[in-house]
C-alpha cells in the first residue's frame, strides 16, 4: 500500500510540476503573443506613416514641377522685359547736362562725355552705374576743345575715377535753341 501511496504521490508531484511548467509556458506564450501584437501594431503605424509620406512626397513632387514651370515662365517674362528695357534704353534720347551756366562771349558749345568705371565696380546696384560706365554728356562753353576738357576735368577732379572720354564741337546752338523753345511755350 505504501508503494501505491508513493506512486500516487509521485504522480501528483509530476502533475504539479507539469502544471507549473505548463503555466510558465503559457505565460511565456502570452508574453510572446503580446510582443507580436505590439510589433504588428508598430508595423501598422509604420505602414500608415510610409503611405502618408509617399502621398506627401507625390504632392511635393507635383508642387515642385508646378514651381519649376512657373519659374521658367517668369524667366521668359524677365528676358522679354529685359529686351524691352534694352530697346527702350537704346531708343532713349541722350540726356545732355549743363556743366556750368557761366559763358563768355567768345565761347563755343562743346559736348564733353565723362565716364567713371569705378562707380559700377564699387556698387553695381547704383542707379547711375551703367550710365557712368557708358558716359554722361555735358554741355560746356569754352574757347577750345582743350579748355572744354579741362573745365570738365576740374569739375570732377575732387572725386576719383572720373575721366574725359571725348570732346566734340556742337553743330547747332543747343542752349539758345532750347531757350527759344521754352520761351515760345
Amino acid at each position: 500500500m505504501m508503494i501505491n501511496f508513493i506512486i500516487i504521490l509521485g504522480i501528483i508531484a509530476i502533475g504539479a510540476w507539469l502544471g507549473n511548467v505548463l503555466l510558465s509556458v503559457e505565460q511565456r506564450v502570452s508574453q510572446a503573443r503580446q510582443r507580436v501584437r505590439g510589433v504588428r501594431g508598430t508595423l501598422d503605424k509604420l505602414d500608415a506613416t510610409i503611405h502618408r509620406l509617399h502621398r506627401e512626397e507625390e504632392s511635393l513632387h507635383g508642387e515642385i514641377e508646378e514651381l519649376v514651370r512657373d519659374m521658367v515662365e517668369l524667366r521668359k517674362k524677365q528676358v522679354e522685359v529685359q529686351q524691352r528695357l534694352t530697346e527702350a534704353q537704346s531708343r532713349r534720347r541722350p540726356q545732355i547736362l549743363i556743366l556750368t551756366d557761366r559763358r563768355n562771349p567768345g565761347d563755343k558749345e562743346w559736348l564733353v562725355t565723362m565716364v567713371n568705371q569705378q562707380i559700377g565696380e564699387i556698387d553695381a546696384a547704383h542707379p547711375l552705374a551703367v550710365e557712368w560706365a557708358r558716359g554722361r554728356d555735358y554741355l560746356v562753353w569754352a574757347e577750345s576743345e582743350r579748355e572744354a576738357a579741362e573745365r570738365a576735368s576740374r569739375r570732377f577732379s575732387a572725386r576719383p575715377g572720373y575721366q574725359v572720354k571725348s570732346v566734340a564741337a556742337v553743330k547747332e546752338d543747343l542752349y539758345s535753341a532750347s531757350a527759344a523753345r521754352n520761351a515760345a511755350a
